[in-house]
């Protein structure tokens, strides 16, 4: 049996030839709700993502000038996904995902030598059809946020692929969750929480990369990231500039509950106390109630 695909495709000139002479054509975009009337998964569970096997690929073109890369022609890149969010508007219906790819150093793109940029930073980005921001990080924090941007001012197409598990089993009890885990399948997590101040709710999805059990009493805990979350603290009118990368926690005794550790501007400082720079680290900790959801990829 196939695993299941969504593929979400932003075309900025159609038909754009791809190696292999194959073409690239649009596609309907799929909301959330709409993925979760499908099969795949058990007593009418949306298909967990095959977050190894689903990607974003962008094809970027020719920049008029550069001297780090050699890309005459342009590049495309194709780059896993590491978590995925879906933000919900409940008062008018509508829905975007959001997703955050795997990171990877700076690099000189087709070089003959010195691939690697120096100094090196981190290449991490927040991507939807329409929108993209970079939240890679330097050594230290530099100040300021950044904001996203227009995909179709960068970018010639931009693809997102869902992979689904050919069957998806949603764990109902910490039994479960103990006998699958040992079993050495596959496990996403799914959490939604909403916004304390505006119309919103958010589904968050990510493999869960990190799982603690105990058959002996069926206890369970996950520690798991990173993937995005919504900072309520920040004013900006966009969604993609109020998303932060953290890592999340929760166990059997408050299912109900998510501990989520954001990633912040966090000082670093001497023995004294002195502030000597700033760096991005998980340092800020907040616990929303939540409706999450243990899933296996089956099959």
């Amino acid at each position: 049996m196939l695993n299941r695909s969504t593929r979400r495709h932003f075309q900025g000139q159609l038909g754009v030839a791809l190696a292999g002479g194959s073409w690239i054509l649009p596609m309907a975009c799929q909301a959330p709700a709409e993925e979760s009337s499908s099969g795949g998964g058990s007593s009418g569970t949306r298909p967990a993502c095959d977050f190894q096997a689903s990607f974003m690929t962008w094809d970027f073109p020719p920049p008029e000038y550069t001297e780090k890369h050699d890309i005459p022609h342009g590049n495309m890149a194709r780059i896993q996904l590491d978590a995925m969010i879906d933000v919900i508007d409940d008062s008018s219906g509508e829905s975007d995902r959001f997703v955050l790819i795997q990171p990877c150093r700076t690099e000189r793109v087709y070089k003959k030598d010195r691939l690697f940029q120096i100094p090196s930073g981190e290449f991490r980005v927040i991507y939807s059809l329409e929108e993209h921001r970079s939240v890679g990080k330097a050594m230290t924090y530099e100040g300021g946020v950044s904001k996203g941007s227009a995909v179709k001012d960068n970018f010639r197409s931009l693809v997102i692929d869902v992979v689904t598990f050919p069957k998806t089993q949603a764990m109902g009890t910490p039994a479960e969750v103990n006998e699958l885990t040992a079993a050495n399948h596959p496990l996403v997590g799914r959490t939604e929480i909403k916004d304390p101040k505006l119309p919103l709710r958010y589904v968050i999805e990510y493999p869960i990369k990190t799982m603690n059990i105990m058959p002996r009493d069926n206890s369970y805990q996950i520690d798991t990231g990173p993937l995005l979350v919504p900072d309520f603290d920040l004013e900006a009118e966009s969604v993609i500039d109020r998303l932060e990368m953290a890592h999340v926690a929760f166990n059997h005794k408050h299912p109900e509950l998510a501990e989520f550790i954001l990633r912040q501007p966090t000082p670093v400082t001497d023995e004294e106390g002195k502030e000597l720079c700033r760096i991005l680290h998980y340092s800020k900790v907040r616990v929303d109630s939540a409706r999450n959801t243990l899933l296996a990829g089956m099959g």
